[in-house]
């Protein structure tokens, strides 16, 4: 099965660097190609209306909706998602399997979330907690997620 992450966002710290590199070369060793691809986030001006937060939305994660393909399952991680178990997460993976997908296609958006027409593209909005999260920990948790549910 072929996986990609596309994202807002540069990982900074070299610790979790080091740790999603080493979560993806498990996956590679188990048969299994991930792709992490990454755009710079956009500074987030002050007040936005909330139109003015959804163009801002769409011009920062044009590059995310890009990259997306029919060929693609599309799980869009956001705060409004559903919260799945790790069971779950796989059979949502064995579904996208099934119905001949060619790559499972995780979105994370920036600092403000991603945009209507990416959640509304996607098979299934997806979300780890309602509490919020650095990107970096969270990519490094969903790679973690990913490995989780393949082996379970």
């Amino acid at each position: 099965m072929y996986f990609q992450i596309l994202c807002i966002g540069k990982i900074k710290e070299e610790f979790y660097r080091r740790q999603i590199e080493e979560i993806c070369t498990k996956l590679q060793k188990g048969q299994h190609k991930i792709r992490i691809i990454e755009y710079p986030d956009s500074p987030v001006p002050e007040r936005l209306s909330e139109k003015k937060r959804e163009v801002f939305l769409e011009k920062e994660c044009a590059k995310l909706a890009e990259k997306i393909t029919a060929r693609d399952y599309v799980i869009a991680l956001c705060i409004e998602g559903r919260e799945l178990s790790t069971k779950q997460h796989r059979r949502y993976i064995e579904e996208a399997a099934m119905q001949e997908f060619e790559t499972i296609t995780y979105v994370i958006g920036g600092s403000l979330g991603l945009p209507e027409n990416i959640k509304k593209r996607a098979n299934l909005c997806m979300s780890f907690s309602r509490m919020t999260f650095p990107h970096q920990i969270m990519r490094m948790v969903l790679c973690e997620e990913i490995r989780s549910a393949l082996y379970l």
